[in-house]
């Protein structure tokens, strides 16, 4: 079986999470869409701001490769800011090919909260036709840690 995980990371917090649930995917091939930021922290914080914007010309090569068709499931890793996920995710979402129907898990990296992100990132989901078959929420305000994410994708596996 074939598991696509897509993820978003400003600071990397979002990236060992999926990695680290990846590890414990033992029943699948992982592909990765990986969407980071690069440089140090003023350059990550203008290319956030770009991407909030609407322009994604840095990563038009990753939102162009995202086809759901040759997986089946396919993952969303998203940071949560103000109880929602980054602005890039619609771009994600608007540009995903072959998504309907398909089978989603979704997670969030939080500092305090993230449950709100959960929703609206389900519920932009399933607007779109596929279904989120699971979802979890991995809140730490400093180091997440990989234990957690581990035993997500066990139980996921």
């Amino acid at each position: 079986m074939k598991a696509l995980i897509v993820y978003y990371t400003m600071a990397g917090r979002t990236k060992k999470t999926a990695h680290a649930i990846a590890s414990a995917l033992t029943n699948y091939e992982v592909t990765f869409v990986p969407i980071e930021l690069p440089g140090n922290f003023f350059q990550k914080i203008q290319v956030f701001d770009d991407f909030e914007k609407g322009k994604f010309s840095l990563i038009e090569d990753e939102l162009n490769s995202l086809d759901a068709a040759n997986f089946d499931l396919v993952f969303f890793g998203m940071p949560t800011y103000g109880n929602k996920p980054p602005g890039t995710f619609h771009e994600i979402m608007k540009r995903m090919k072959n998504f309907s129907g398909k089978k989603v898990i979704i997670f969030t990296t939080a500092r305090f909260t993230g449950k709100g992100t959960l929703e609206y990132m389900k519920e932009k989901i399933e607007a779109e036709g596929a279904v989120v078959i699971n979802q979890y929420n991995f809140r730490r305000f400093f180091w997440i840690g990989k234990k957690r994410a581990i035993e997500f994708g066990k139980e996921i596996n």
